[in-house]
């Protein structure tokens, strides 16, 4: 018996060194960024004014606009998602790469910038800024859109101008 023990824990012995010299890695899916510019073949006042309706459509208020020569800035206050209904929009979870985390609610909030293009027409970039609030302790924690905002906000820029967005760089 004790010789039979004795065999079987040397036996165990290489399999236990091997195991330990084993690395489980984990990899995180690569994650493309996300591509915020769009190219409409319209003025600057035309793009800007369409920026600035379809901001109010989605139910955001203007909070800042300042309009120059040749260029246009649209800031807006938060919006709170309400996790109800069937719009992507209002779903934290749907807009944002949130994981795991625990959010019980979250916001965004949108940038519109619109550039005067030396060739004819112009060039528009939407970043949102996403929110989660996880507690009174960690409070509110920014979070990677998934691009469901920007890309909706360029559709209904496309729209009211009556013509797609192009990608630019």
């Amino acid at each position: 018996m004790g010789n039979r023990r004795r065999t079987l824990r040397l036996a165990t012995l290489p399999l236990l060194l091997s195991i330990g010299a084993c690395q489980i890695t984990w990899r995180e899916p690569v994650i493309e960024p996300l591509n915020t510019n769009r190219f409409f073949d319209a003025d600057l006042a035309q793009t800007c004014d369409a920026a600035e309706q379809v901001v109010q459509q989605i139910g955001l208020e203007v909070e800042d606009m300042q309009r120059e020569d040749n260029a246009c800035l649209l800031e807006t206050d938060f919006k709170v998602f309400s996790d109800e209904g069937e719009n992507p929009m209002d779903h934290l979870g749907r807009v944002a790469m949130v994981g795991v985390g625990g959010f019980i609610g979250g916001r965004y909030t949108l940038t519109v910038t619109t550039r005067d293009v030396r060739n004819a027409g112009t060039r528009v970039r939407v970043t949102s800024r996403i929110e989660g609030y996880v507690n009174e302790e960690f409070g509110y924690q920014v979070l990677r859109s998934n691009g469901t905002i920007e890309t909706a906000v360029f559709d209904a820029i496309g729209t009211q101008l009556g013509e797609p967005a192009q990608q630019a760089r």
